[in-house]
């Protein structure tokens, strides 16, 4: 007999009913991408499901609160959607639902209730790499927030995999913005961040850049843009001065370009002098504004 700890926080339970409606919301969405969940749905066991390789599903793991949330909602409402997996030889894929899966597995850790032991799944058998890895992305775009470099990692993957299938004269960007609904130079614009060193993309995030002047910053070579980064905090990132950087080699040339300046304090002095001494005082005057630039 199985021993079931209920382990819910009641003054939790308010917040769950908005996750629900979230949920619902972005599995309406996902019936675009036709990822039917009422199609060859089957109980699969939780021991034979296998992660998606790392440069696959490159998103992160919910937050340790927003995890919590999700196995509290399945534990009182039940798996509202099945995750998607892909049928190998021995094992399953998970290719949407890595969470959901995660909160199954903690379900049946915690109460060792038979019932978590399984888990209600979407399984898709004739598809091949690129199809599994389209469905990754296409699932966490329409169902998460995601980071300034999972956007990229998510718009370059959809290019190349759109990019062998498109029609002649058809631009591979805009089939993209159509399939992500985004524009097209929003598209052009990700990709050439491909080459942007990873900690650029947090700057993105927590809003110390954006992404006109992280686009000028990709064009500098990877040794260059790593110089940047271990003396950021004491550079300027204006957009003029970026624009004003010659030479993307020259280390020299950045960093004397983007060093903050001390911003100095000027105030007002008048002095009265003697009429006879004004030919004298403006030569001093102007030498010693020439020292203080």
């Amino acid at each position: 007999m199985s021993v079931k700890k209920n382990f819910i926080n009641k003054d939790r339970f308010k917040s769950l009913a908005k996750i629900s409606e979230n949920e619902e919301k972005s599995e309406n969405i996902v019936s675009r991408f036709k990822l039917e969940t009422d199609e060859n749905t089957i109980k699969v066991d939780i021991d034979k499901l296998e992660n998606a390789p790392k440069d696959w599903n490159f998103y992160r793991k919910l937050p340790d609160d927003k995890f919590l949330e999700l196995v509290e909602s399945i534990q009182i409402k039940g798996l509202l959607h099945p995750i998607v997996v892909w049928e190998k030889e021995d094992n399953y894929m998970i290719l949407s639902g890595h969470n959901r899966a995660r909160a199954y597995q903690k379900l049946y850790e915690i109460t060792n209730d038979e019932k978590y032991c399984k888990i209600p799944a979407t399984v898709k058998k004739d598809i091949d790499d690129d199809t599994a890895r389209q469905i990754i992305v296409d699932t966490n775009w329409i169902q998460r927030q995601l980071s300034s470099y999972e956007r990229t990692k998510s718009i370059l993957q959809k290019y190349v995999q759109l990019k062998q299938t498109r029609i002649k004269g058809e631009k591979t960007r805009d089939i993209v913005a159509k399939h992500l609904g985004i524009t097209g130079r929003m598209v052009q614009n990700y990709i050439s961040l491909n080459n942007l060193e990873k900690e650029f993309f947090d700057m993105i995030d927590e809003g110390e850049i954006n992404i006109k002047q992280a686009l000028i910053i990709s064009k500098f070579p990877s040794n260059i843009q790593k110089i940047i980064i271990e003396n950021r905090e004491a550079l300027d990132f204006n957009m003029d001065l970026l624009k004003k950087i010659s030479d993307k080699n020259d280390v020299s040339q950045i960093l004397n370009m983007l060093t903050k300046k001390e911003k100095k304090e000027y105030i007002t002095v008048r002095y009265k002098i003697p009429r006879d001494k004004k030919q004298e005082f403006d030569r001093l005057y102007k030498e010693f504004i020439e020292s203080i630039r």
